[in-house]
């Protein structure tokens, strides 16, 4: 049996997989900060925490998913990362159950942080959920 974050993440690779454009990677994590510019654009999904409390008769589980895409950019990261935000959005958007692995998909925050050095600087692009899950 998988745990419910395995579920959400395999679901939410899935889904993004099925509507990246053209040219995008979608992979799970590989624990690294950065990656190297020959792996951009890449997007890669994360539940770096999961607040539990138990009621009555259950556990209750509200993990918080990061999506974070990578896009390596002389000029222009940040509109380039804008244009993520609108596909991603939209993907997770049209299935707020994440394929009936949760009960709701909150989008909460989007943060752009730019990386100088190297060949070209990475912009990461962070999209932040709550996810609600019994």
């Amino acid at each position: 049996m998988l745990h419910v974050r395995t579920l959400i993440r395999n679901s939410v690779l899935a889904i993004l997989q099925q509507s990246a454009p053209h040219g995008w990677t979608v992979r799970k994590s590989d624990g690294r900060p950065v990656p190297d510019i020959s792996e951009c654009p890449c997007i890669m999904p994360t539940i770096p925490s999961e607040p539990v409390s138990r009621g009555a008769q259950r556990k209750r589980r509200e993990p918080r998913l990061t999506v974070t895409a990578y896009v390596a950019a002389a000029a222009n990261g940040d509109d380039v990362c804008d244009e993520a935000s609108v596909w991603i959005e939209a993907a997770l958007d049209s299935d707020p159950t994440l394929g009936g692995v949760c009960q709701d998909c909150t989008h909460i925050e989007t943060t752009i942080t730019p990386h100088p050095g190297g060949e070209l600087p990475v912009w990461e692009l962070s999209l932040d959920y709550n996810l609600r899950v019994s």
